[in-house]
């Protein structure tokens, strides 16, 4: 059960991340593509199934409650890379787009160190 669930949250988050920097690459580009319906639909669908699927594996693997460590953190960045996201795509000045695609992107990349190194704080 647990290597088949890694891989889906693995998986779901490639998919994550890789339809946002889609989207923005749309949103910088004035492409119509980003007001399709779909395009406004999925990516909460797979967040969300990537939350839950993150929650899932924290609690089969025994790693949550914990009052701080790197699973903790690495749930606050992803929550951060949702709130940068959603203002990327919610922000009318293409400076602040730009500013919260960069935050979220570095989101990304502590969520990424947290999950291969996994640090003890």
């Amino acid at each position: 059960m647990y290597p088949m669930l890694k891989h889906l949250h693995m998986t779901l988050a490639m998919i994550s991340i890789l339809g946002f920097v889609l989207r923005s690459v749309w949103l910088f580009t004035n492409s119509q593509l980003i007001n399709k319906k779909p395009v406004k639909i999925l990516p909460h669908i797979i967040d969300t199934l990537l939350l839950v699927s993150g929650l899932t594996l924290m609690v089969i693997t025994t790693q949550y409650p914990s009052l701080f460590n790197w699973v903790t953190m690495k749930l606050v960045f992803i929550i951060a890379y949702i709130a940068f996201g959603i203002c990327t795509f919610k922000a009318q000045a293409k400076n602040k787009q730009v500013l919260f695609f960069l935050l979220a992107i570095g989101s990304v990349f502590a969520v990424l160190h947290l999950a291969f190194g996994k640090p003890v704080f």
